[in-house]
């Protein structure tokens, strides 16, 4: 071997031993410029308004503002699949509700995996559900319904905001768990829904607490239990599912921040940090709070166990109530 073999020789393993340190220092120095956050709703809708508030609080413990671009559509397919193409470092993202881990079952047909393809950042924060009925509704417990529900199979109908979505998903747990059958009916979103319930039309909804709790408070809707399980600092008198016959029950809507799969870990675990550190800062907290929303301070370990979980735990429920993906 040449003098000149041995040099480009060297020259080659200097730079292969180097590929380590540089791309460990990119990570140390990450962000060193805006990051992209994919919102596959549109503007205005309850994700959208929890995502942006804890987005701006990021960009500033960040340095480097999160700028979110709408992507909406295909029940946030299209987004979605967005990030699973990105490049996994760390300046692409997706904000999402717990729909990202209903959609295996939801479509029969996907350009991307919504589980094998993303990892979790983080829960940006949690919403209670309640169960309310029409105000002259003659239940005035959550047992009693379940009781006439089981007495008179059909009897009964429950609201949501469509297929698929945890409102509904609730209902056909609880009609599972309690071999109760009351019958659903989709709406496009929960004002809809929570109107024909106010009306008398549908006997219940298990409604995000945001959009409910206006309706409670000015009598238009009564409630008659909470999905969490501990009751609400908000509803204080009103009982869980747990304490009307379902030990352990314990049910949340909830939003989360996604990035392509190969993302470094160093990367994801600097996002979680100022998502948290964002989520507990008062002007944050009284925003989420205005949304029904809770903050999160799960570990990007902890909340991608929780999107497994809960996957799992949905894609069941949609087996057993036989809902067929489109």
């Amino acid at each position: 071997m040449n003098k000149r073999t041995l040099l480009a020789a060297a020259c080659s393993a200097i730079a292969i031993g180097a590929l380590p340190l540089a791309g460990a220092q990119a990570q140390d120095a990450y962000p060193d410029k805006p990051i992209r956050v994919i919102m596959p709703w549109a503007a205005g809708g309850p994700t959208d308004v929890v995502g942006r508030v804890i987005a701006v609080r990021m960009g500033e413990i960040l340095g480097h503002p999160l700028v979110i671009e709408s992507r909406p559509g295909a029940s946030g397919t299209i987004g979605a699949a967005q990030v699973a193409r990105a490049p996994a470092d760390g300046y692409t993202v997706l904000m999402n509700p717990s729909v990202q881990g209903i959609y295996p079952a939801q479509f029969k047909s996907l350009t991307f995996d919504p589980i094998k393809d993303f990892r979790m950042v983080g829960v940006l924060g949690t919403v209670p559900m309640v169960a309310v009925v029409p105000p002259d509704s003659k239940f005035k417990t959550f047992g009693e319904l379940i009781a006439q529900a089981k007495a008179q199979p059909g009897s009964l109908s429950f609201a949501s905001p469509g297929v698929a979505t945890l409102p509904h998903l609730a209902g056909e747990l609880i009609n599972t768990t309690t071999k109760a059958s009351i019958s659903h009916v989709g709406y496009r979103g929960s004002s809809p829904a929570l109107t024909d319930v106010a009306g008398g039309h549908v006997d219940l909804m298990y409604a995000p607490l945001a959009p409910a709790l206006p309706l409670i408070q000015s009598g238009k809707v009564r409630p008659i239990a909470v999905t969490t399980k501990t009751r609400l600092a908000e509803l204080p008198d009103v009982p869980t599912i747990a304490e009307n016959g379902l030990p352990g029950f314990d049910i949340v809507t909830w939003y989360g921040m996604w990035v392509p799969k190969d993302t470094p870990e160093p990367i994801i675990a600097k996002l979680n940090k100022a998502m948290i550190e964002a989520s507990q800062s008062p002007k944050v907290v009284e925003a989420l709070k205005s949304q029904g929303t809770l903050p999160s301070t799960m570990s990007y370990q902890e909340a991608e166990a929780f999107n497994l979980a809960e996957s799992a735990r949905w894609i069941k429920v949609m087996k057993d109530a036989n809902i067929q993906p489109e």
